[in-house]
Order: structure tokens, then sequence, then C-alpha cells
């Protein structure tokens, strides 16, 4: 327990520090003239013009907005993905009816259905969820498949050998040991609804972190166009690392049931 706190606080600190180091390059490069600070900023220009952000509330509102939009294409995601992906380790011949679907999807570039949503939703949210969806959909339904799938053939045989019956096994051994497997995929899963969300921001929104980056870009505002930037690392890094601290409890928690 001890040795495990010691090593999430020096992860939290070697992470902490790397932000730092690469705060500092930032700056000495454009100090050195390295870089022209009309492409990249400086760290000193984006923290006061994150100030004035947060203090006319666009940054809040555009936060806002990417959040919920996100909030709505993850959780679609959520229980789409893992539903079918329980429903295609479960069963081979779902799993046979879905890979065609799902690996195709996998395959052709996302950002290509947007004029598609955007003809039969129209610009805006609907769009955003439906693109971030389907960024978010393939790794869930990938990491449920494998957990279902891949279930411990002893611990099957042993319950089956002791007279259990095919739900038994299914909720008492197969979805406890694909809950790590699941939720490694929800890491993966929130990390894509993000960029989705984001990238659809940029083709076609009227808020969000997206339509700030793009807004600014074309305005040539790179102190400004780096807020959103910056704000969209920091939730990213939150995000994952609050899935991964999930993951690592889940792990602990199926070695627990398996003994």
């Amino acid at each position: 327990m001890i040795t495990d706190v010691f090593m999430r606080r020096q992860a939290l600190i070697l992470g902490t520090m790397s932000f730092i180091i690469i705060g500092v390059l930032w700056q000495l490069v454009v100090d050195f003239g390295i870089v022209n600070p009309f492409f990249i900023s400086t760290p000193g220009a984006v923290w006061q013009e994150l100030l004035v952000q947060l203090q006319d509330g666009s940054l809040l509102v555009n936060t806002a907005a990417t959040l919920y939009s996100f909030a709505l294409a993850l959780g679609l995601a959520v229980v789409v993905g893992i539903g079918l992906g329980v429903l295609a380790g479960w069963f081979r011949d779902a799993e046979a009816a879905l890979e065609p679907f799902i690996w195709f999807k996998y395959s052709a570039p996302t950002v290509a259905f947007y004029p598609l949503f955007v003809a039969w939703l129209g610009y805006g949210t609907p769009t955003i969820v439906a693109i971030a969806f389907l960024f978010a959909l393939t790794p869930i339904y990938a990491n449920t498949l494998s957990g279902i799938k891949n279930v411990d053939r002893d611990l099957k045989r042993v319950a089956t050998s002791f007279g259990a019956r095919p739900h038994d096994i299914f909720f008492r051994i197969a979805l406890p040991g694909a809950v790590p497997v699941i939720v490694a995929g929800l890491r993966l899963g929130v990390g894509r609804a993000l960029t989705g969300v984001v990238v659809a921001e940029l083709f076609g929104a009227n808020a969000g972190l997206g339509y700030s980056i793009a807004y600014y870009a074309q305005m040539l505002q790179t102190s400004r166009m780096m807020v959103p930037i910056v704000t969209v690392i920091l939730l990213g890094v939150i995000l994952t690392q609050a899935l991964s601290y999930i993951e690592k409890r889940t792990e602990a928690w199926r070695v627990v049931h398996d003994n």
C-alpha cells in the first residue's frame, strides 16, 4: 500500500516536472530567437490571455460547450460499445455479424463522415456528438469484446464442473474478469471522444474549444489560440489519468475476486 502511494506521488512529481520543462524550453526557444513568437507565442503571453478569457467568461463558455458534447458522445459510446462488445464476446454469431461494420468504421477515416452528418443533423451539437461517438466507439467495443471473449478457461471449467449455468459463468466470471479490460477501453475512448469533439468543432460550431481554436487561428491571434489548445491538453491529461487510476483499482479488485 505504501509502495503504491509512493509510486503515485513519484509519477505525479515526474509528470509535473515534465510540464515545467516543456514550458521552460518553450520560453527559451522564443527568447533566443530560435522560433518567432508569432507562430507559438510564449508561456507568459498565453498565461495573460488565459486570465483575460477567464475574466470575460469566454473560456468557461467554450469549455462547457466542449464538455457537454464530450459527455453525450462518450456516454453514448459507452452504452453502445459495451453493449455490443458483451453481445459479440459471448455469442460468436453476433461477433461475426458485427465485425464487418465495426472494422469498416475503424478503417475508414471518421472525419469523412462529417458532410453526411451535417446533411442529416445540421451544424452544431448533434453532428459534433455523432462524430465524437464514432471516434470513441471502436476502442470501447474492441476491449469489451476481448475481455468477455478471453475469459479464464480454467475458471469456466471448474465452475461448470460444480454445476454453474451459463448465466452464472457470465455474471460471476466473465463480466467481473473483463472489467479491467473494459476500463482500459474506456480510457482510450475518453481520449478519442475528446479528439472527435474538438475536430468536429473545428469544422463547424458556434461554441467550444475547437471552435475558438479555429476562430483565433483565422484571426492570426496566436496567444489567444494557444489558450484553448492548452485547455484541451489539460482536459485530456486529467480525464485519461482519472481513468488510469480507476483501471488500476479494478485490476486490484479482479485479483482479489479471482483469489
